[in-house]
């Protein structure tokens, strides 16, 4: 087995991501995703994670050695290797540019009044501090009418008067399910849990481990709690966030040209709730095959 791992480990391994996909997958039937497009996209992701993630190698791995890591036919590895719109992209979506603009326009002083309570707004004003402005020093190529737009949908900022805009939130809270800003923010989340997860289970990063941490009730908490608990959780990350969000702001403008490159990174805060188990087998669940005659 690779890297000695165990046969205990392995079926750990193997019943973790049996877990991990079950609300990927939920989510991918929901969607209309079929299995063929998934697998189809596994191979892919197969494939380039064995060239691209690869350690134990010196120099380019040949497509034999890709085969025989991923257990991909010659013929798949050449398809997924040499066809650049084998793997799915897609364009980014206004979500980032729009957190980015709360941002600024919360902890900026350019748009803090007394007590650091953020200006109103308006959207095109004379003399430099309005609304277009705002979204123009965060992306110059993004449509101010658009992230406005976004903005009121989303409940973050709302109309003060006739002219002028007021935040009312520091947090853009994403619109409806299945939209490209959600499903993008989904893809984003699950990546960074994901990607701080590995990297922790990688020795060569034994002593440099990134903040992983969770608190869990230990014998489960009454139902009735839950809507108590989420608030004071709601209410202390909330907090917590913001703290860690003023932090970051106070280093958006330092010379980018100073020594090293610079770091997309974060912290990511979430409440959990496991689903109640259901122990029935799944012969159980569905109907028996028709009988043959």
């Amino acid at each position: 087995m690779p890297h000695g791992l165990s046969s205990d480990a392995r079926k750990q391994l193997l019943y973790a991501l049996r877990r991990v996909l079950r609300p990927i997958v939920k989510l991918l039937l929901r969607a209309g995703i079929s299995y063929g497009e998934f697998a189809d996209l596994a191979g892919g992701v197969y494939v380039e994670s064995a060239i691209r993630d690869s350690t134990d190698r010196v120099g380019a791995p040949t497509r034999d050695r890709i085969a025989l890591l991923t257990g991909l036919s010659r013929q798949q590895v050449d398809y997924y290797a040499d066809n650049d719109d084998a793997l799915p992209t897609a364009a980014p979506t206004l979500a980032r540019v729009i957190t980015e603009v709360l941002h600024k326009w919360h902890t900026d002083p350019q748009y803090l009044g007394p007590y650091g309570i953020p200006f109103e707004l308006e959207f095109d004003a004379p003399g430099g501090r309005n609304f277009q402005a705002l979204v123009s020093q965060v992306d110059s190529k993004a449509s101010p009418g658009l992230v406005l737009e976004e903005l009121l949908h989303s409940g973050a900022v709302t109309y003060s008067g006739e002219k002028h805009f007021r935040t009312v939130s520091r947090w853009y809270m994403l619109p409806e399910a299945l939209s490209p800003d959600r499903i993008a923010y989904f893809g984003v989340s699950l990546t960074h849990l994901a990607q701080t997860l590995e990297y922790n289970f990688n020795f060569a990063a034994a002593r440099d481990k990134r903040l992983e941490r969770f608190v869990f009730a230990d014998k489960g908490l009454p139902r009735a709690l839950m809507p108590a608990f989420e608030a004071y959780a709601r209410e202390r990350a909330t907090r917590f966030l913001g703290e860690v969000d003023d932090w970051l702001a106070r280093y958006r403008n330092v010379d980018s040209s100073g020594p090293g490159p610079r770091v997309d990174t974060g912290v990511h805060v979430f409440l959990y709730v496991e689903p109640a188990a259901d122990p029935r087998p799944l012969s159980a669940l569905v109907q028996p095959p028709p009988k043959v005659a």
